[in-house]
């Protein structure tokens, strides 16, 4: 088999740009529309400017030819910055959903976020790696513009998938489920795994 032409290739610079932009307009949001003493927003803020800081210190760290040996011994903090932009990815999400008040079977989904993100954190982390990092340029393999749209159009499928699936078991089986929240709960995690499943398939089936 040939090599992947995707790989080691660098990931296109305006890809940088606008995830950069992005965060900024996010940072912007919630200066903007944040309430006056609202700790919660305050905290939102401190998560978007880590992003902004960080994302360019990982995006150009791939691209840099660094002696093996270096590269080894930095490779601990190499993978905790990539925790960290990991944990501010799933906080830009609970962000989106807390300023939307979106909800879900009646509930606030932000506070199922909030209340119960041990148990979805793990779920997130898949979609991280097979989705975001790709679309943020920072895997191993870095997927072209049309491919990047054809793995958006992929989650999309996965989130309409987990959605129904989700909504289907709770209004025939929601009651063995426990409380709202709980059913809430589990209708975000088959979304979750809805959008890993198909982003998944979508990659082991398309070319870089």
């Amino acid at each position: 088999m040939g090599k992947d032409p995707s790989v080691g290739v660098p990931p296109s610079f305006p890809r940088f740009i606008l995830w950069e932009i992005l965060g900024i307009v996010g940072i912007l949001h919630i200066l903007q529309f944040s309430h006056v003493n609202d700790s919660t927003a305050l905290f939102f803020l401190g998560n978007s400017i880590v992003f902004v800081a960080l994302y360019p210190v990982l995006y150009f760290y791939n691209q840099l030819k660094l002696p093996l040996v270096l590269k080894f011994l930095i490779l601990p903090l190499h993978y905790a910055l990539r925790t960290v932009l990991m944990v501010s990815s799933f906080l830009w999400v609970a962000y989106v959903l807390y300023i939307s008040d979106f909800m879900l079977g009646g509930v606030n989904c932000y506070l199922v976020f909030k209340n119960y993100w041990m148990f979805l954190a793990p779920f997130f982390v898949m979609d991280y790696f097979w989705l975001l990092e790709h679309l943020w340029g920072l895997s191993r393999v870095n997927f072209t513009f049309w491919s990047s749209l054809g793995m958006l159009s992929d989650s999309v499928s996965g989130i309409v998938g987990g959605f129904y699936l989700g909504r289907t078991l709770n209004t025939k089986w929601g009651t063995f489920f426990g409380d709202t929240d709980i059913q809430t709960l589990i209708w975000i995690i088959f979304v979750l795994i809805g959008i890993a499943a198909v982003v998944w398939f979508g990659n082991k089936t398309r070319k870089g």
